[in-house]
């Protein structure tokens, strides 16, 4: 990996030794559907004051910024993003306890805040397990899973970096709807966050979290490369149900196919281009509304600072 001192085109913003920008550097290293082009720059960042430097050098300079979380539920443009993205994935991610409450940075995976919440004996994360994303992340798109559990529920603040300073937002402040939030909307920068959870006796944490485990690994491809779930559940049934029942299990374009495990899961199988999987959502989302009638709203976001697929363009 190269270590790039940025001259091409403007002088460097100052960091710290523990923050860094990449230049021209793959983004598909950063999704964990190993798919995407280049970003012109690429900052991973370690702390408040180096994220306020790099925003700063960035609106000086007109540069488009995006921050993504851990890659889990993204899919990135082949084209890549001709601007700066930031990322916390390895850093800003402290978590601690106070009473009840658990407060966390932004890259804190959700996995291990699960675990962090059962040694201590809070319920209220269990199903965040088996959810391989960041909470900055989760907190974007109100992450949760399909037994109505989900991250907007047990949040009591969120701080985010708005005008070069600290700001808390309370739960009030706050909408949570159904993998979507104002977060995203208002393009926040997630900072941190406090979540209250309730005591409970730790054995049934611990039972809770165990079928969450064995569920996911018998009906979820979890060793393939996929962004997790591709399309949002209608209010009457569920994506995957819908998919299965149009035989769209197994169908492939380029490298990218319908998963044969969840059919609301499309695995990278073999070199597969962001235009593959557009291609296949799209043929998936016409599929399933002409057959039962149900419209599939995509669930991954699309990155990207160019056109936008029809698929993505959809009003909210």
């Amino acid at each position: 990996m190269n270590y790039h001192i940025i001259m091409s085109y403007f002088n460097h913003p100052t960091l710290s030794s523990h923050s860094c920008i990449l230049e021209e550097e793959s983004l598909n290293k950063y999704s964990y559907m190993n798919i995407g082009g280049n970003a012109k720059w690429l900052a991973k960042i370690a702390s408040v004051d180096d994220l306020s430097n790099i925003i700063n050098w960035s609106d000086e300079h007109n540069i488009k910024t995006k921050i993504i979380g851990a890659g889990s539920n993204i899919l990135i443009d082949d084209a890549g993003w001709n601007g700066l993205i930031i990322i916390f994935r390895d850093s800003m991610n402290t978590i601690r306890l106070d009473g009840n409450d658990i407060i966390a940075e932004s890259g804190a995976m959700l996995p291990k805040l699960s675990k962090f919440a059962q040694k201590n004996e809070l319920t209220g994360l269990e199903f965040a397990i088996g959810i391989p994303g960041s909470l900055g992340g989760a907190l974007y798109s109100n992450a949760g899973i399909n037994d109505g559990s989900q991250i907007g529920d047990i949040v009591k603040q969120v701080t985010v970096f708005r005008n070069n300073q600290l700001i808390n937002l309370n739960s009030k402040q706050i909408t949570f709807n159904y993998r979507h939030s104002s977060l995203k909307d208002n393009n926040e920068l997630i900072i941190s966050a406090v979540l209250t959870l309730k005591t409970i006796e730790k054995k049934l944490i611990d039972d809770k979290m165990n079928k969450l485990i064995q569920y996911r690994k018998t009906t979820q491809p979890l060793a393939s490369k996929n962004a997790g779930s591709m399309f949002k559940n209608t209010e009457k049934r569920s994506a995957g149900e819908l998919i299965e029942s149009c035989d769209l299990k197994g169908q492939q374009i380029g490298g990218a196919m319908v998963s044969h495990k969840h059919a609301n899961f499309i695995e990278n199988v073999r070199d597969a281009k962001a235009k593959d999987v557009v291609s296949l959502m799209t043929l998936i989302q016409s599929t399933v509304f002409e057959k039962t009638g149900f419209f599939l709203e995509p669930e991954v976001e699309w990155i990207s600072d160019k056109m936008i697929p029809g698929i993505f363009n959809i009003s909210k």
